[in-house]
């Protein structure tokens, strides 16, 4: 999947998985982490979500990565974030606010390694198609410390009801990414109802897992 998509995505406005409040598994499932003051959390994908502003609320340092420049933009004005710092580097252009930095630019470019406490991914991994899945699970190996947390959440349905994204992403694909470096705990399993207000909203048998990773 081209890095076009998501750009056309946000500049046509299909961004069903954008969410309007923070989402109710991050507030749920986070707390277990008794996360520690200025400790790190990479949020790849981030689009503009408000799950930023909760994670910065429980004094974290916060790491984004976004393609889409307007995302980035429209997320600190929103939230009353104004004139973020910006700099510059080979691959990314970094807007930083109150403990909050997003780096604009393409995920898979980054080299970061052994560096974050923690990782979240609501709408990541599912966004991405089965090969590019591997390259971006190898990536947060590397970046999440050892004894690192991550939380992840997942679609499971029938594929043949809609090509995604987001696509379907099963239990044992899970553990085909992860198993190696992480142990893994199904925290969650959520039968949802189809939503009219978003892409889901004709899948039927939608299921949403919630993950709890820790890297080994």
């Amino acid at each position: 999947m081209k890095r076009e998509f998501w750009i056309n995505a946000w500049n046509e406005g299909r961004t069903s998985f954008h969410q309007e409040s923070y989402n109710p598994k991050l507030v749920k499932y986070f707390p277990i982490f008794k996360a520690k003051a200025q400790e790190k959390v990479l949020v790849p994908l981030c689009g503009k979500t408000k799950d930023l502003i909760w994670l910065q609320s429980i004094n974290l340092e916060v790491h984004g990565y976004e393609l889409h420049k307007k995302a980035i933009e429209d997320f600190f004005t929103e939230n009353n974030l104004h004139q973020p710092n910006k700099l510059q580097n080979e691959n990314f252009t970094r807007y930083t606010k109150e403990n909050i930095s997003i780096n604009c630019g393409d995920f898979f470019d980054s080299k970061e390694c052994n560096r974050y406490d923690y990782i979240y991914d609501r709408a990541a991994l599912v966004a991405l198609p089965k090969g590019m899945r591997i390259t971006y699970s190898n990536i947060l190996k590397t970046a999440i410390k050892s004894g690192g947390k991550y939380l992840l959440i997942v679609y499971e349905y029938d594929q043949s009801q809609m090509p995604g994204p987001p696509f379907s992403v099963n239990e044992k694909e899970i553990k085909d990414l992860y198993e190696d470096k992480f142990k893994i705990e199904l925290a969650e399993i959520s039968h949802l109802e189809p939503n009219q207000n978003n892409k889901l909203s004709t899948i039927e048998g939608l299921i949403e897992k919630v993950y709890i990773l820790e890297k080994i």
